[in-house]
């Protein structure tokens, strides 16, 4: 509880002392991607050294692993089928993904050790996008309403096989995300007026906590602490800068100011480090940006 506050105390006093001034700058020499094709979606291993992510530069989208210390990438996915939204499962040496094509996607998951791909639960439903509670036992992702023909947020308990629908806006999700504790989890989706991506925060069991429906967010994740959600919008009429909000709508900042497009960002486990998808030279490559000093 003593650690809590502290860390509550400090984000107060970094948010009075650097809401009007720019906290990030984006290094691109820390680049991990450094080829023609666009690098998107990276997603840390638990323990902040390895990312996993997608990249279309051998013709569509497949699945690549970088080892930040050994400086290697290995290709693990190689179909002619698109492999997408990598993420680490978070007790196994897993990568979770989803893979086909439009409206015929499912979501699957590869063994790193055994190198065997199977589905990763058995339900008849389109679905993409995976998100995993960090005691594995449930997922959360976008499923296909063919009836309404959108995407729409669901979860998927493992152990209880159970299947829930938690929207029905019937107007398309665009991105989801599961909070540190798996206590909540946002949902961004389609408008059809301005801001266009709005975004909405549930309970685990579907109730809506709140919305943040002014920023047109194009992308957002969590900060491992829980508190604070990074999201990417042009809300400032630029081309996507990187903002900071605490859960409850609270403490806005806005983090850069680089004129760069970032397409999506992630916050490594330790807090550490973030990724970001940066345009770059015409197509997006994934940049490490260190943050021990914030």
């Amino acid at each position: 509880m003593i650690h809590r506050l502290i860390v509550l105390c400090i984000w107060i006093l970094l948010g009075i002392q650097f809401c009007t001034g720019q906290l990030i700058k984006i290094d691109t020499s820390l680049n991990i991607s450094m080829n023609d094709a666009n690098d998107i979606f990276a997603s840390w291993s638990s323990d902040s050294e390895k990312i996993i992510y997608q990249s279309d530069r051998n013709g569509n989208w497949d699945i690549f692993l970088y080892d930040i210390e050994a400086d290697t990438t290995i290709q693990i996915t190689n179909s002619l089928q698109n492999e997408q939204h990598p993420k680490w499962h978070p007790l196994k040496d897993i990568i979770v993904f989803d893979a086909g094509e439009d409206t015929n996607q499912y979501l699957y998951k590869f063994d790193l050790v055994s190198k065997e791909i199977a589905p990763l639960f058995d339900r008849r439903i389109i679905c993409k996008q995976p998100s995993l509670a960090k005691d594995g036992r449930m997922v959360y992702f976008l499923g296909y309403d063919s009836q309404h023909k959108n995407w729409e947020l669901f979860s998927y308990h493992f152990i209880y096989d159970n299947l829930n629908q938690i929207t029905n806006f019937k107007g398309d999700g665009t991105f989801l995300g599961l909070s540190p504790n798996g206590k909540s989890v946002f949902y961004g989706y389609h408008s059809p007026t301005y801001p266009f991506r709005k975004f909405k925060m549930f309970n685990w069991y579907g109730n809506e906590i709140s919305e943040l429906g002014n920023y047109n967010i194009q992308y957002a994740t969590w900060h491992p602490y829980g508190l604070k959600i990074y999201f990417i919008s042009d809300k400032d009429n630029m081309e996507g800068e990187l903002y900071s909000i605490w859960k409850d709508g609270s403490h806005e900042m806005r983090l850069t100011d680089d004129h760069m497009k970032i397409g999506d960002v992630s916050i490594s486990p330790d807090g550490n480090s973030m990724l970001c998808s940066v345009l770059l030279n015409g197509n997006y490559e994934i940049i490490i940006i260190q943050l021990e000093s914030f």
